[in-house]
């Protein structure tokens, strides 16, 4: 079973919004805190503030969460499942062939909107307090695990697709993780530098370079 989908298994299962009206809200308040958090700061994102910038009042940020901190958690996770989903939605194409798919998510996560000075700025501004709170941290776990576990399987199908298994056994478990983390890695150092970057072009110059390193990294050709 793909890693991805052990992974969605394993998670709670949602209830139903019983006020669709009030989700929508919430859902604009979330949105709001972002975009203040991006041009305020963390410090700068007290309650008042984010109602300013949502046009409501201070009751209804804590209708909808019970404390800031809990407001901050949950603008950190949508952050970040926002991330996945857009990359996610480049491989949605189940009927494209394996490799095809691998240089999809990789171009996907050096692209417009993952790599874009907001982006950046507002992970700036959260990652400090994944090593203070505990909730925090355990945000940043669970979504660097789903983005591994989809590697993993995009990595495992590419692989057995293009006949570069090295034996009857294939890769390790190990093998196929430790791929991942070094794609991972590589995406990271480029996001960053894309989304500071002011260039146009630059930033598609570093599109291509990281395809041309995860091509050797991977020793498969997923520049085209």
């Amino acid at each position: 079973m793909p890693k991805l989908q052990k992974l969605k298994q394993q998670r709670p299962k949602q209830l139903k919004p019983k006020r669709e009206k009030s989700e929508i809200r919430k859902d604009e308040l979330i949105e709001a805190t972002l975009e203040c958090i991006a041009c305020e700061g963390l410090q700068g994102a007290t309650v008042r503030k984010v109602a300013e910038y949502a046009g409501v009042t201070n009751g209804l940020i804590r209708f909808h969460f019970g404390s800031k901190d809990e407001m901050i958690q949950v603008a950190y996770q949508r952050l970040l499942e926002g991330i996945f989903q857009s990359s996610l939605t480049a491989v949605a194409d189940d009927k494209s062939p394996p490799r095809q798919r691998l240089r999809q998510f990789l171009k996907a996560n050096l692209s417009p909107p993952i790599v874009t000075a907001k982006t950046v700025v507002l992970w700036a501004n959260f990652l400090p307090l994944t090593y203070k709170d505990k909730q925090m941290a355990f945000i940043r776990r669970a979504a660097n695990a789903k983005t591994t576990a989809l590697f993993e399987d995009l990595i495992e199908a590419a692989l057995s697709s293009e006949r570069k298994i090295r034996s009857d056994k294939g890769f390790s478990e190990q093998e196929y993780r430790h791929l991942a983390v070094k794609l991972n890695s590589l995406i990271d150092g480029l996001w960053l530098e894309g989304s500071m970057a002011e260039n146009s072009s630059y930033k598609k110059e570093l599109v291509e370079i990281g395809l041309d390193a995860a091509s050797d990294l991977m020793a498969m050709n997923l520049r085209e």
